[in-house]
């Protein structure tokens, strides 16, 4: 059986961070493996890259300071990109499979009727924001429109949990809804190293919405913990104001991968005090190197109910003052933290990326 051809419109894509392009990277590459012909439109951010299989396409020549703004996006490089990608689609009208990334939305609206008649269109939901953008303001409730006209308009919808799925079906009637997870490459996390107790490592974008800046507070006093915060964004500059004098707090921002995971491996626990999270691929990579995980229950944290199993895997706290509390006592508990720990890697297996992308590759294929 022939394997369809693939068309993927992604606002930014490897090697830029995020776990949008962590999850279209890993993939991607896979089902190219696999003998899919696969092909990626996106902004170049940050520049030209060549990966084995992949043909890139950039539809811009925007920089990323012309599009992303703090954890959001600017308005003219939405609609630059939109039209970019409006323009693109019509001249590549030969594959089978056309996949819209979610963000920004309206890359999705201006291309849609590009869509050749009798190809697949699908639309991937990270999150699902409509309650969201309306408490955001105006332009932002413009968002919440984009947001209800993508359900209309598209037949197929990959979700990335089973939160999302959710919460897609309940707020916009949506039924054609396939759970294709987020993943995690085990076999390069799992480990029997010993950790370094009461160290505690966040990764991730540096943003606002991430609530780094409180988590560092939180931490005045805590000797018996060093936390370590890695990664890249718009706060990473005023973080590292922020922790003059902190002894046990270091912005360390981007690192290599190979760098990463020796990080993570000898982490004790890892941190994820985010409002606002769709999956975070970062909570499983940590599970995966038999790390727990601690969060924070919010509305719109779907990783505190999707990933982050509480007394499972890891710890779900009501607030900051109760994930102080909950880090203290588990610190002084070696006999939970050692079963959280087992349960975390047991649960990151599910997650290989190699099984996700074979529920991928099925659903590609099936007529």
């Amino acid at each position: 059986m022939d394997l369809p051809s693939i068309i993927s419109f992604n606002e930014a894509f490897y090697p830029h961070e995020g776990g949008a392009e962590m999850r279209s990277y890993e993939l991607l590459t896979r089902l190219a493996k696999k003998g899919f012909r696969v092909k990626v439109l996106t902004n170049p951010f940050p520049g030209d890259v060549d990966i084995p299989g992949i043909e890139v396409d950039y539809v811009s020549s925007m920089e990323e300071k012309q599009y992303f703004k703090n954890s959001s996006r600017k308005v003219m490089g939405v609609l630059k990109f939109a039209s970019a990608i409006r323009r693109a689609i019509r001249e590549n009208q030969d594959f089978d499979v056309y996949n819209f990334d979610e963000f920004p939305l309206y890359h999705a609206i201006r291309a849609f009727s590009g869509i050749p008649e009798g190809k697949k269109g699908y639309f991937v939901w990270h999150e699902v924001l409509r309650d969201f953008y309306r408490e955001s303001g105006i332009l932002w409730g413009i968002a919440a429109s984009w947001e209800k006209k993508v359900t209309r308009m598209f037949r197929n919808h990959i979700a990335v949990s089973n939160a999302t799925a959710s919460i897609l079906k309940n707020t916009y009637g949506v039924s054609n809804v396939n759970v294709i997870p987020n993943g995690v490459r085990t076999k390069e996390l799992t480990t029997d190293e010993a950790k370094d107790w009461g160290k505690i490592v966040y990764v991730g974008r540096i943003e606002p919405h991430k609530q780094i800046d409180t988590l560092i507070r939180k931490f005045d006093g805590m000797s018996d913990f060093q936390l370590n915060i890695i990664g890249g964004g718009s706060q990473l500059g005023y973080l590292r104001g922020k922790v003059d004098g902190k002894k046990n707090v270091r912005i360390i921002g981007h690192l290599e991968r190979d760098d990463l995971i020796k990080e993570i491996k000898s982490s004790w626990l890892f941190v994820m005090p985010s409002a606002r999270e769709g999956f975070s691929i970062a909570s499983l990579e940590a599970m995966a190197a038999s790390v727990p995980v601690i969060t924070i229950k919010s509305q719109y944290n779907l990783a505190a109910t999707e990933i982050v199993k509480a007394g499972y895997n890891g710890l779900v706290s009501s607030g900051f003052e109760e994930m102080m509390v909950d880090i203290k006592g588990l610190y002084r508990d070696e006999a939970a933290w050692k079963k959280l720990s087992g349960h975390a890697r047991d649960f990151s297996r599910d997650y290989d990326w190699d099984v996700i992308t074979d529920r991928l590759s099925d659903l590609y294929t099936k007529n």
